[in-house]
């Protein structure tokens, strides 16, 4: 019996996997983890993953959820690929071409990454003239899967640091409007509530969207909720926070982009979301893209209109909101908000939620 090593995610799992040793009984996975034994149960799926789409990853589904088995380049991969079922062939051939297409995306990007950083003068051009429309070029050569791991980071990051309430009628709410505002979207998104008095939220890049319990306390209805929601989930989808992480991190970036997203060098990838400030092209951009997921959502626009101007208010010369302080909003950028929002014509579709159970549910913590 030839046994592997790999990483094994799913339900009992630390959030980060663990490490196992497995071998193939027949055309059964059979993975050993440090206090039990994990069969894999038909029908099983083999994908391409990991970063540059170098690990294979098995997938399978049983009564106590979803697993995902992961097998990285070289000996170990040799000995799964040894016993890889007849019926997965066919699987493993699709997974070996979408590899081969990602890795050559890849090595474009790194060539142009390479240019960038080895030739000084290139370099402060783009950082200083058009770091922006640099940044965002090469970000659009980021796959959603490797930008995926980035949220990861940020959710164990953020398990690790605040309190989580992860199940309930607010995480229920935040989860029901959020699928609402994301259709047809190439993330897989995690709705959380943080446990912090903090008006705040974030969408971090992957997918992973933060709303701190002091937002829903100072929301009045769910539409103004859905209007914050909108907002972040835009600047999710047109990869804001992405771009921010790597300006932030500048050289830094780059080695993210050539190896571990869990490495030290992106480390307060947390701390640089939450203290993050968007420019006044990418607020507009997020409150456009924000009012026109309202409209299709059939979601009363108003709300964000009317949350904004309950967050301006509240300045008056003190410490701004957490959230209009990395969100400025001018009175030029709040009366276009307006203005757009009324050239949206309803009807709207009533959302539906016991909003005062909403907002007593993080009450009582």
């Amino acid at each position: 019996m030839s046994t592997f090593t790999g990483r094994l995610f799913g339900p009992g799992l630390a959030g980060t996997g663990e490490p196992v040793t497995a071998h193939w009984l027949h055309d059964t996975l059979v993975c050993q983890t440090s206090t039990r034994s994990i069969s894999a149960t038909a029908p099983l799926r083999l994908r391409e993953g990991g970063f540059n789409a170098t690990q294979l990853n098995l997938t399978w589904s049983d009564a106590d959820g979803d697993f995902v088995f992961g097998v990285d380049d070289g000996a170990a991969r040799a000995t799964f690929l040894a016993g890889l079922p007849a019926a997965l062939q066919a699987e493993l051939a699709q997974a070996q071409r979408g590899q081969s297409r990602v890795q050559r995306r890849f090595r474009w990007a790194l060539v142009v990454v390479a240019l960038v950083l080895a030739v000084p003068l290139v370099a402060l051009t783009a950082l200083v003239v058009r770091s922006d429309a640099v940044i965002a070029w090469l970000v659009d050569w980021v796959p959603p899967a490797q930008e995926a791991k980035l949220g990861d980071l940020v959710l164990a990051q953020t398990r690790a640091e605040m309190k989580v309430i992860e199940t309930g009628p607010a995480v229920d709410a935040i989860r029901s409007l959020g699928e609402k505002l994301t259709p047809n979207t190439a993330y897989t998104y995690r709705w959380l509530v943080v446990d912090r008095p903090d008006t705040n939220a974030l969408a971090a890049p992957g997918g992973v969207v933060l709303v701190f319990s002091g937002l829903l306390l100072a929301a009045d209805t769910p539409e103004e909720l859905a209007g914050v929601l909108a907002h972040e989930v835009a600047h999710a989808e047109l990869r804001h926070g992405l771009q921010g992480v790597v300006k932030s991190a500048g050289v830094q970036a780059g080695a993210w982009l050539l190896g571990d997203v869990g490495g030290a060098v992106m480390s307060g990838v947390l701390a640089d979301l939450l203290d993050m400030k968007f420019s006044r092209s990418a607020e507009e951009q997020a409150d456009q893209e924000g009012l026109r997921r309202l409209a299709a959502a059939r979601i009363n626009p108003a709300g964000m209109v009317t949350f904004m101007d309950k967050l301006a208010k509240k300045d008056g010369g003190a410490k701004l909101p957490a959230w209009l302080s990395t969100h400025p909003a001018s009175a030029e950028r709040a009366a276009q908000l307006r203005l757009a929002a009324a050239d949206l014509k309803g009807p709207w579709q009533a959302i539906g939620l016991d909003w005062a159970a909403v907002r007593q549910s993080v009450l009582r913590r």
